[in-house]
Parts: structure tokens; sequence; C-alpha cells
């Protein structure tokens, strides 16, 4: 199902069966912290907290895959990879490992498989097919969420620069809505509250 076709409830669904699978689960305050603070490293282009370049730059790789840029910005504008490198930091530390055995195992097999021993230097068609391959693991399902998380992530956060993820869905960010309001709201109002 493309994401053209993707109901909100879908992409809910989607992100809900992602989260559980995954070997990182987020909780609110957690994300808002994590999220804040990687809008601080984005913005002024910080050197990654817990990530080496070679690591920052596969994981930058397989979360354009997730979210790809094609008419529309992907993860890639928007920042989703200073996101991962602030929430696999601090308390969260030792989730780093099985992360970094996923990307060992996924460039051995592009190294058996294609003759390279990293990922980001394959082709779209390639990379596909290696993410394919291991997309029912734990590994894969901790980058979709962190990569999702990243992506809707409110701005001023981290991830989700320029606001490029309501772009795709159609979120207006608006400071103020105007009426009409829903159902619950109108019998609100006429309260005089």
């Amino acid at each position: 199902m493309s994401i053209d076709n993707l109901s909100r409830r879908a992409f809910l669904h989607l992100a809900a069966n992602t989260a559980r699978h995954s070997l990182i689960v987020l909780s609110v305050p957690a994300l808002v912290a994590g999220c804040k603070e990687a809008n601080e490293a984005r913005a002024t282009a910080a050197p990654f907290m817990t990530l080496s370049e070679a690591e920052a730059a596969e994981l930058t790789a397989i979360a354009a895959r997730i979210l790809p840029s094609d008419d529309t910005p992907g993860a890639t504008e928007a920042g989703v990879i200073y996101f991962m490198d602030t929430v696999l930091d601090g308390d969260r530390a030792a989730l780093l490992p099985p992360i970094q055995q996923g990307l060992l195992a996924l460039q051995t097999s592009a190294n058996s498989a294609y003759g390279t021993t990293s990922f980001h230097s394959l082709s779209a068609d390639q990379q596909d097919a290696l993410l394919h391959a291991i997309d029912d693991t734990p590994f894969f399902d901790t980058l979709r969420y962190l990569t999702i998380a990243g992506m809707f992530a409110l701005p001023e956060y981290g991830g989700n620069k320029d606001k490029v993820s309501w772009q795709l869905i159609g979120f207006e960010d608006r400071h103020m809505w105007l009426p009409p309001f829903g159902y619950y709201d109108k019998d609100y109002m006429e309260q005089g509250a």
C-alpha cells in the first residue's frame, strides 16, 4: 500500500505494530526529551553523541529507504538521524549494541550479495532487497519505529525538520483553530466557557 493510499487509521495501526516489535519503545516524556536534544544537535550540526560517522551513514540510508524522498521530503530531509542518535544515548545506551549487531549483519549480507561492506553505497534496489529480507526482525522494526518517531515529531523537539512530515499527511500547523468546531466543542462554546 502506498503512502498516498494509507489512511490515518492504517498509518496508526502500522506504527503501533512497529512499536510493539521494536527493541525500543519510548514513553511520551522520553520522546519529548530525545526530540528536544536532537533538534539542538541538528540545528547546530553538532557531532553525533552516540553513533559513529559510519553508523550514522548506514542508519541514514536505512531510514531513507523506510521513508524515501521523492516528490516530497523523506527521512533524510527531516533529520531523523539526529533523533536516532539522541534516543540511543544516555539511559538507552544499552540498546545500541543490538543495533550495531544488526548493522553488522546487514553489512555482512551486503558483502555476500554485492561485494561491499557498506549498505549506504548500494543502489536503492539493492538496499530494498536487503531490507525486505530482514523486515520481520526486531532490528528492522526498531529502525522503522525510530524513523517514524523522528519523522513525525514536533519540529522543535527534533526530527521533522521544516515540518516536512506534516506536509506529507496534510496537517496544517495552526496556532489556533477557528469554528466550526466538532460537536463536543459546540456544546462547550454554548455554555460560554
